[in-house]
């Protein structure tokens, strides 16, 4: 049975149900471990895949305008966004996020559209790594643990361990009234 009420968790409140929310979702230092594992990650394809290449066809110092506009510097930012997208929006997760085993899921908890990781993962990320990755910070002083990409995107980083727990407590928790609400006998007191 797939559980399909809002997903927000909010610190404020004092529910189980939001207390389970705000459990299951994932911190900054996990994210960073995952993210640390990305980047050394594409750090290797570059190096294996982009930078022999250019230098097998003669291009490797070739640049447009400024040398910050070379060629491998546009190569290598283009497989950095483009991994981030890719992964995301099929997988829910990087390779960095599926070994520390956290995953990107949407507020309400359906799939993630492509339009929502193109924000998060295109714009919210060109905009934190911009501003010298202090926007990541965010996600240690926010109630829900998002960044500025995840406020973009109206997504949230979740433990996919504590996750499956969540679910399962309040489906033993909850009980279903009316077919269309659900209530949980600590709030009915």
């Amino acid at each position: 049975m797939e559980y399909t009420e809002r997903y927000q968790p909010e610190t404020n409140k004092t529910t189980l149900s939001d207390k389970l929310d705000y459990m299951s979702t994932a911190h900054f230092f996990t994210r960073l471990v995952g993210y640390i594992i990305d980047v050394i990650l594409i750090w290797a394809i570059s190096q294996i895949v982009i930078y022999p290449v250019l230098g097998m066809l003669g291009i490797k110092d070739l640049q447009f305008w400024l040398p910050i506009f070379s060629l491998d510097n546009i190569l290598s930012a283009l497989l950095f966004f483009s991994y981030f997208v890719l992964m995301t929006y099929f997988l829910r997760q990087t390779l960095g996020k599926m070994i520390i085993g956290i995953s990107v899921m949407d507020k309400t908890g359906e799939k993630l559209a492509f339009k929502q990781v193109i924000y998060r993962e295109l714009v919210g990320r060109y905009i934190s790594n911009t501003l010298v990755y202090i926007p990541y910070l965010m996600i240690i002083f926010t109630d829900n643990r998002i960044g500025l990409h995840d406020f973009f995107a109206d997504t949230y980083v979740v433990k996919n361990r504590y996750l499956e727990y969540n679910h399962t407590i309040k489906a033993h928790c909850f009980r279903e009234v009316n077919n269309t609400q659900y209530t949980y006998p600590q709030d009915s007191q």
